[in-house]
C-alpha cells in the first residue's frame, strides 16, 4: 500500500489517527485538499488553527440557517455543501430556478448581502467575508456544464448539522463534485475524491447519462483508481488536453452547453477572464 501523503490523508479522513506522520505537512496538504477541519477533528489537534476553523464553521452554519429561512418558498437547493467530510467552503453555492432568482436576490439583500458579480447564469452576493453564489446553471465563464433546472428536480430535504435545508441527494453530489473539479476548477482535491468514492453509484451513472457527462464520470472513476494505486497525488491538476477533450465531448452531446460557448469566448476576451484562466492553469489549490 502506498505511503504517500495522499494515502496518509485518506486514512486520516477515514477515521484513523496517525501518530507518526509530520503533522505540519499533513495539515498543509489537508488545507490544499479542502479537508482541514475534518483532519483537525480526527487528529484531535488543539490551538489557534482549530479554533479559527471551528469559528469559521459556526459562522457558515449561521449563514446557511439565515439564508434558508429567507429563501423559504422558492425553488432552490444548496449544493456542493453536504459532503462525507466536514469542511468550510469558501462560499455557499445555491441552485435557483431562473424564475426565482430576482426574489432570492431581494430576500438576501434583507440580510445585508449585496450583488458583487453578475455573469450569465450566476450572481455572486457578498456580506463582509460571507459569499453566496446563486446559480441558474453550474457554469464556467457563462458556459454551462450541468443543467441546473434538471438538477433541481432531484432536490431533497436533508439535515445539515441540525439545520433542515434543501440539498441534492448524495449520488447527485458525487457527480457535481466530479464536474465542478474537472470542468470548472481543473483541480481534483481529496475532498472531491472522498465525495465521489463514497457516493458514486448506479444512480450517479444514470444521472451522468441524462446530463450528457458520462465520459467525465468514467474519467474520474479511472482517476480515483490511480489515486488508490499511489500513481497520483492530490490535489491533481487535470491535464489541459484532457480538460479540452472532456469539454469538447460535453459541447458535442449537450445542446445547452453548445448554445453557451459564445459566453466563454466573451469572458476570455475580458481582463478578468484572462486573469482567471491564468490562475486555473498555475494554481495548486482553490
Amino acid at each position: 500500500m502506498p505511503t504517500s501523503i495522499t494515502r496518509v490523508l485518506i486514512e486520516v479522513v477515514s477515521g484513523k489517527r496517525i501518530v507518526d506522520a509530520d503533522i505540519d505537512e499533513l495539515l498543509e496538504n489537508a488545507t490544499r485538499n479542502k479537508v482541514l477541519l475534518h483532519v483537525l477533528r480526527v487528529l484531535g489537534v488543539e490551538g489557534d488553527v482549530v479554533a479559527r476553523r471551528e469559528k469559521a464553521f459556526r459562522k457558515l452554519l449561521e449563514s446557511i440557517e439565515k439564508a434558508s429561512h429567507v429563501l423559504e418558498g422558492l425553488h432552490y437547493s444548496f449544493y456542493k455543501l453536504v459532503k462525507p467530510v466536514i469542511y468550510v467552503p469558501a462560499d455557499i453555492d445555491i441552485l435557483i430556478d431562473k424564475g426565482d432568482i430576482a426574489s432570492a436576490i431581494r430576500r438576501l439583500s434583507e440580510l445585508g448581502y449585496r450583488t458583487a458579480v453578475r455573469e450569465p447564469f450566476t450572481v455572486t452576493l457578498t456580506r463582509g467575508s460571507a459569499i453566496i453564489d446563486l446559480y441558474v446553471h453550474p457554469s464556467m465563464g457563462g458556459m454551462v456544464y450541468l443543467d441546473g433546472s434538471k438538477l433541481l428536480e432531484y432536490a431533497v430535504t436533508v439535515s445539515f448539522h441540525g439545520i433542515s435545508i434543501p440539498s441534492l441527494p448524495s449520488y447527485a453530489e458525487a457527480l457535481v463534485a466530479a464536474a465542478h473539479a474537472t470542468y470548472k476548477e481543473m483541480l481534483y482535491t481529496l475532498n472531491d475524491y472522498v465525495t465521489v468514492k463514497a457516493w458514486n453509484d448506479e444512480r450517479t451513472a444514470k444521472l451522468a447519462t441524462e446530463l450528457r457527462c458520462k465520459p467525465l464520470l468514467d474519467y474520474i472513476e479511472k482517476l480515483n483508481k490511480a489515486v488508490e494505486e499511489g500513481l497520483v497525488e492530490l490535489p491533481y491538476r487535470i491535464p489541459l488536453p484532457t480538460w479540452m477533450k472532456l469539454w469538447s465531448s460535453k459541447a458535442f452531446s449537450d445542446r445547452l452547453t453548445r448554445s453557451t460557448i459564445r459566453n466563454a469566448f466573451k469572458a476570455l476576451a475580458s481582463r478578468r477572464g484572462l486573469k482567471l484562466l491564468k490562475s486555473k492553469l498555475t494554481r495548486e489549490t482553490y
